[in-house]
């Protein structure tokens, strides 16, 4: 009997334990690890605007002189569309995906940690707007529209013409999916739930980098860069705030000539 008591005893303590661990949130905020992707975000945003210039507009004759010819074959077919009604449908859907994360208020272990996955959600965003920020402002290169004849000629003669690479809308849209994607499953590790949030989440965002090739604004690889820096990003921040002892943090990186960001794997 003494003997079943201890097995009953070491079972609901071991309950017990099991529980208290399941409490635990799965994130951490911390000074060192938030200060260094604070400092490095706001020095990646320094140095965009150090690298980036305003380039100047195109002229109608130069317009008139390009070909879509010189475009390589994989990203050749954008230049053949152009609709502003589907752009300003990817403004809307990217809208709703980037609200989306707040539906994560509705789960009670995510409301007591609202404060972390808030400051998670603001860096993730912030790194998401900043990096295409490194490519517009040095590559300048000219959006699909720009090649096709059916396009008006007052949006080919803007700057904005001229800053193709890389998607930003398409690098949003998948950080949040990545990091909505990414809070739910730490939150509810194992449920099923969470693979399908994943497969939805992505999907939406990739209707978004779809949309910016209909209406002409970027040419794929624009999109596949957005997509990948964007994902990167909404997956790895969470990655970051493990508790537990991540191994992965970001930090200011002066080793160039420009300050930027690094991605420091610890052993």
């Amino acid at each position: 009997m003494d003997r079943t008591r201890r097995i009953i005893y070491l079972l609901l303590l071991a309950a017990a334990f099991a529980n208290r661990a399941n409490a635990e949130p799965p994130y951490r905020l911390g000074w060192s690890k938030d200060g260094r992707i604070a400092v490095g975000s706001a020095l990646a945003a320094a140095g965009a605007i150090i690298m980036s210039r305003t380039p100047e507009p195109l002229t109608a004759q130069e317009i008139d002189g390009l070909s879509r010819e010189s475009i390589n074959p994989f990203d050749r077919g954008a230049t053949r569309r152009y609709s502003e009604t589907i752009g300003d449908a990817s403004d809307v859907l990217l809208g709703a995906i980037v609200a989306a994360p707040l539906a994560l208020m509705l789960d009670a272990r995510v409301r007591e940690d609202w404060e972390t996955c808030a400051l998670m959600y603001a860096e993730t965003m912030a790194l998401a707007v900043i990096l295409p920020a490194f490519g517009k402002g040095t590559v300048n290169r000219i959006r699909p529209f720009v090649y096709n004849p059916e396009a008006p000629m007052d949006g080919k003669t803007t700057s904005d013409a001229r800053k193709s690479f890389f998607s930003r809308h398409t690098s949003v849209a998948f950080a949040s999916a990545a990091f909505l994607s990414t809070v739910y499953a730490d939150y509810h590790p194992g449920s099923a739930a969470g693979r399908y949030l994943w497969v939805g989440s992505l999907l939406a965002a990739a209707a978004v980098g779809a949309m910016r090739y209909e209406s002409g604004e970027h040419f794929p690889t624009d999109i596949i860069a957005g997509a990948v820096a964007g994902s990167a990003v909404g997956y790895l921040i969470p990655r970051i705030h493990r508790a537990g002892g991540a191994r992965m943090s970001l930090r200011p990186d002066f080793t160039g000539c420009r300050p930027g960001l690094a991605l420091e794997l610890r052993p």
